[in-house]
């Protein structure tokens, strides 16, 4: 049996004991910093949105499903997709409070985050020292550090996604690994690349697509990198392999699908983005990126002329993904008269800050390097010098020969300095941040600071009313005046507790939902973007019926809202305590006929367009408990169903009832043809545009199941089709998409990228 020679474990051991030590340090470092600067992780008015979606994800959610109902937000879309069984930075959620899990799961996500940039320089080539050093600058990625520099805030938000984007960074390090050789081989890293890429389209399959585009052009430079044929070719089919692999299993299918049945994409004139430079780039409000960047691409470019191998294609990538970006964000602010469905450039330029930070550690460090060799040429050849006036016999000089041998075997004294000097600088970073922590973050202590809403009266009202449980009856959900920044700490603590809201703030608003308010309440939608929020627009009578139609039972307004006075309605208020702020009163209106399920209509409209489904719901005789509109005419005579009971299952719904005939049931519940009841005499057919209609006969008693899935994303093909069947439109226009010019003058384009450069500046 043979075994790895000494040195070669020593040198093993060497490294597992710098990256390690590295990584406790940096970690140690974050956590005593989200000691001393409070509130920072899952930060701000998107953050605390999503620990509310991880909560009800481990709640609801279907155990290691990927796409669920979502129970809490809006009217029955799709969660969002952000996988808690999955990703390791969610799982502390699942066991302690909400404050503390925050900061574990940043830990967890730069752990991961970390190691995986680490990983990649080593596959480059990139010694220990300087990957363990570029691994523990990603602090500046994660809160509080990221709010101090001022680096994108991104994970801030969401230092989950971190998770996400960390197997990318693995498999271009595999790729950059792979040469011809062994079939074997072959296939063990074009599998690994594979399973990686699985793994992140598996923890997020939203903000999976903005790695794999910001990835792209890396991937693209290092197959490309070695500059031989057979070299080229065997990465080509690495990725070939993954990419077919998605094909097959139809998970391209999924993504794509994912992304097309969205408002944003369905309706981009009316959401499209703004073109300002604030969404390019951290440089606009960082001076401190500007800085990085110039040192990164120096960096870069110094690894261009003093590395070699694996290590130089390294810097090359990093260089081209800039220059890429670069061009990326200027045609996202020339690119005036068209809309943007893309990732915004801010978020490519997150996805590729470790990268640029690879390589200009990594550059710099070869030119210390070749600063050093010469050095030691020099000295070396200033011994042979000496030796020569001396007149000593050569072999008695340091010959080249013995130079090399000398580098080749260290002595154990120059190791164990080697290795001290190396846990020497890989201190400074935590030891930098942990000073930070004892002393000027006493200031910053409670700047972001913003605890969950103390409003335990609400809270306790609504959770015994409409709150949800599994298996517990749908009992009604809460409506807001308006979601905006005085009532969404409220609508987020209900959330986290179970209160299930008509508003929605989801990247995943639908087509059909979007449309309902723009149709049938009139509702200027130009510019929701991300949000599902009814307004009374121009008849409060149309309001109230399709807040009842959704299920609303409570309305929700602070003091001074007025909301008219009509016969059935009952009024509480309870305390509103907002924080830091005046405290006031939440004025709470209970609806009388909200559809819990139990809206029965037996007469039927048809009406194929979503025109004319409009124009039929807005006849003001029209009442949704005993009318419906349907695409298609029902062969059949409907009666009323009696004795409806919906509640909710882990992963979907539960309902039962019963008819004296056959009868139609219209549901608090978006329509798609990816819901499937298991009793196969069950149907389901889309009522009035946006809602599930039940068809059944006699007894019903079955599971609803969402069944879109990543290896099963035919059904929203179904529905995409539909849309085009339903000819829906919304005739708005952002501004800056005003006229009929792809590009626009060139005055205007150079008067927006000036405006970018001075915001940098």
């Amino acid at each position: 049996m043979t075994g790895h020679p000494p040195e070669t474990n020593r040198i093993r051991l060497a490294e597992i004991v710098v990256a390690g030590s590295a990584l406790l340090m940096v970690l140690a470092a974050q956590w005593i910093l989200s000691n001393a600067i409070h509130g920072t992780n899952y930060y701000d008015g998107d953050g605390k949105p999503v620990v509310a979606t991880i909560v009800t994800a481990f709640r609801f959610g279907g155990v290691f499903h990927v796409t669920n109902i979502n129970p809490i937000e809006g009217v029955g879309s799709q969660l969002l997709p952000k996988n808690v069984w999955a990703n390791p930075a969610f799982w502390p959620f699942a066991w302690l409070d909400k404050e503390t899990a925050a900061d574990v799961s940043a830990l967890v996500a730069l752990a991961c985050f970390a190691s995986a940039l680490y990983f990649m320089m080593r596959c480059f080539d990139v010694p220990v020292l300087p990957s363990a050093l570029a691994g523990q600058s990603c602090i500046t990625l994660f809160a509080p550090t990221l709010l101090l520099v001022y680096t994108p805030a991104g994970f801030c938000l969401t230092p989950g996604d971190a998770v996400v984007y960390a197997p990318y960074m693995a498999a271009l390090g595999l790729l950059g690994r792979l040469d011809p050789g062994s079939w074997p081989r072959f296939g063990l890293i074009a599998a690994a690349i594979s399973m990686l890429v699985l793994y992140s389209i598996y923890c997020d399959p939203l903000w999976t697509m903005i790695a794999a585009i910001s990835w792209a052009i890396p991937f693209a430079v290092v197959t490309l990198g070695p500059l031989r044929l057979k070299a080229i070719l065997v990465r080509a089919a690495a990725l070939a392999c993954c990419l077919a692999l998605l094909l097959v299993t139809g998970i391209a299918g999924y993504l794509y699908t994912l992304s097309q049945y969205t408002a944003r994409v369905q309706f981009p004139e009316a959401l499209d983005r703004a073109r300002v430079p604030t969404l390019v780039s951290a440089m606009t409000y960082s001076s401190n990126m500007k800085y990085f960047y110039l040192a990164c691409v120096f960096g870069a470019l110094l690894g261009l002329l003093t590395l070699a191998g694996r290590s130089r294609v390294l810097a090359a990538a990093a260089l081209t993904a800039f220059a890429a970006w670069g061009a990326y964000s200027t045609v996202y602010l020339l690119l005036l008269n068209a809309t943007w469905v893309a990732p915004i450039p801010l978020y490519v330029e997150q996805s590729l800050f470790a990268l640029c930070l690879a390589g200009g550690v990594a550059g710099f460090y070869g030119a210390l390097t070749a600063i050093a060799r010469a050095v030691g040429r020099g000295a070396a050849l200033l011994k042979q010098r000496t030796a020569d006036v001396l007149r000593r016999p050569a072999s008695v000089s340091l010959s080249a020969q013995a130079v090399a041998e000398t580098r080749r075997r260290p002595s154990r004294r120059s190791e164990f300095f080697g290795l001290a000097l190396s846990l020497i600088c890989t201190a400074i970073i935590p030891a930098k941040a942990v000073s930070y922590a004892m002393t000027d973050a006493k200031q910053w202590a409670q700047l972001y600071y913003e605890p969950w809403l103390d409003e335990p009266e609400l809270v306790a009202f609504l959770a015994q009313n409409v709150g949800l449980a599994v298996g517990r009856p749908v009992r009604g959900s809460v409506a807001f005046w308006d979601l905006n920044a005085q009532t969404q700490p409220t609508a987020v603590n209900l959330w986290a507790h179970g209160v299930h809201t008509i508003d929605e703030y989801s990247q995943l608003v639908t087509p059909p939902a979007l449309y309902f308010l723009h149709g049938f309440l009139n509702q200027n939608v130009l510019g929701a973007l991300n949000g599902f929020v009814p307004y009374p627009g121009t008849s409060w009578d149309a309001y109230a019926k399709a807040l009842q139609l959704f299920g609303t039972r409570y309305f929700l307004m602070l003091t001074g809202s007025y909301v008219p006075e009509r016969p059935g309605y009952s009024r509480t208020t309870y305390p509103s305590r907002p924080y830091q702020k005046e405290s006031s009163l939440w004025y709470v209106y209970e609806l009388p006929r909200p559809n819990t399920g139990d809206y029965s209509p037996t007469k039927v409209i048809a009406a194929e367009s979503a025109v004319e489904i409009m124009a039929a719901l807005r006849n003001p005789e029209f009442d949704f408990t005993e009318q419906v509109v349907v695409p298609r005419p029902l062969e059949v005579e409907l009666v009323p169903a009696r004795d409806m009971r919906v509640s909710i299952m882990r992963g979907g719904l539960r309902i039962s009832g019963r008819s004296d005939g056959t009868s139609l049931v219209v549901l608090p519940q978006q329509f798609s043809h990816c819901l499937r009841a298991r009793d196969p005499n069950v149907r389901f057919v889309r009522a009035n545009l946006m809602l599930v209609g039940v068809i059944f006969s006699g007894e019903i008693d079955t599971d609803i199941v969402f069944d879109y899935g990543m290896f099963s994303p035919g059904c929203r093909w179904a529905d995409i089709a539909e849309l085009k069947q339903l000819d829906m439109k919304i005739d708005l226009r952002m501004p800056h998409l005003a006229g009929d010019r792809l590009f626009p003058r060139w005055d205007d384009a150079m008067a927006r990228l000036q405006a970018a450069v001075k915001a940098i500046k």
